[in-house]
């Protein structure tokens, strides 16, 4: 038996970053707030919601995450559905640029070190 057999559940498939709770962050979809389950670097998990988008589907979203009381981070993306099953709505994000996967990647590496509350400045996007 290989390792990723064993430990099946550290080992989830197309894996590509660490994944952050998402319990403070919010996804507005066509204007309505969809609570976020996780997120990472490459997409994010959201709770299941009448009229989601299926398997297959490209949407356009708003991201929104209180670090602080004084500092949002906030984006606007597109992403593409990979599951839309009891788990929730997986998505993966697309069209990416730079700028914004470097911000994703100090935020996710600030928030995967230490719990959800972030001391103001702890998030650098140099």
């Amino acid at each position: 038996m290989g390792l990723k057999q064993y430990f099946g559940a550290i080992f989830q498939r197309d894996r590509l970053s660490q994944r952050v709770d998402g319990t403070a962050a919010t996804v507005h979809i066509d204007g309505a707030p969809h609570a976020v389950i996780d997120w990472s670097e490459s997409g994010l998990r959201i709770e299941i919601y009448d009229d989601a988008p299926p398997v297959g589907e490209r949407f356009a979203f708003r991201f929104e995450l209180p670090l602080t009381s004084e500092d949002l981070f906030e984006f606007e993306a597109w992403a593409e559905v990979l599951e839309n099953n009891s788990r929730g709505i997986s998505a993966r994000f697309l069209f990416i640029e730079d700028d914004l996967a470097a911000r994703l990647h100090a935020v996710v590496r600030v928030l995967g070190t230490f719990d959800i509350t972030v001391p103001k400045g702890a998030v650098d996007y140099n």
